[in-house]
């Protein structure tokens, strides 16, 4: 019985201090730039991310990919509320937010599930394999940070629990002047 309680003790221990390394979120301001077939457009956001999860928290996201690909995925995180996205007078969900403390401060894996166009549905396009829309971002200790905007991806879970995305067609986008706010 003693070991059993020592054992879970640890576990707690463990979990404890993972949680005590995933940065609290916040509230961030940043520059898009993207290009599209439509040309090359920017665009200025703001990001509030309310609960993001450490890395070891998103490993059961491979399992999932590995299983049901990248619907399942999206199935799995759609509506979770991991904060929202206002572009201009437009809010959009966050469903997923895997952050983690980095040497010069910390790193943000936002995920939202992007609308899907009836034309992508109607003619079972490829992008229906991109199903969501991923901002990959640096915030330093002190400073602007940079990262890049997915518009289209695909997510991927490496072995140690990092998010990757895999952009559609385009590059993906740059992101500059990201700010924390709060």
């Amino acid at each position: 019985m003693r070991t059993t309680l020592r054992a879970f003790a640890l576990v707690l221990l463990a979990v404890s201090a993972s949680a005590q390394d995933t940065p609290k979120g916040g509230e961030f301001t940043a520059t898009a730039t993207v290009t599209s077939s439509q040309g090359t457009r920017s665009l200025n956001f703001d990001v509030v991310v309310t609960s993001p999860i450490s890395i070891e928290q998103a490993l059961p996201l491979k399992k999932i990919l590995a299983e049901g690909g990248q619907n399942a995925l999206m199935n799995t995180v759609r509506g979770s509320g991991h904060g929202r996205l206002r572009l201009g007078g437009l809010e959009y969900p966050i469903d997923l937010v895997v952050a983690e403390k980095t040497k010069d401060g910390e790193k943000y894996v936002v995920v939202t599930a992007r609308p899907l166009k009836f034309e992508e549905v109607q003619e079972g396009r490829p992008s229906l394999d991109h199903p969501f829309t991923v901002m990959v971002f640096d915030v330093p200790g002190f400073g602007k940070g940079t990262g890049k905007i997915f518009t289209k991806a695909a997510l991927y879970v490496d072995d140690e629990g990092h998010v990757q995305a895999e952009q559609y067609e385009h590059d993906p986008g740059i992101l500059k002047d990201v700010k924390r706010l709060k």
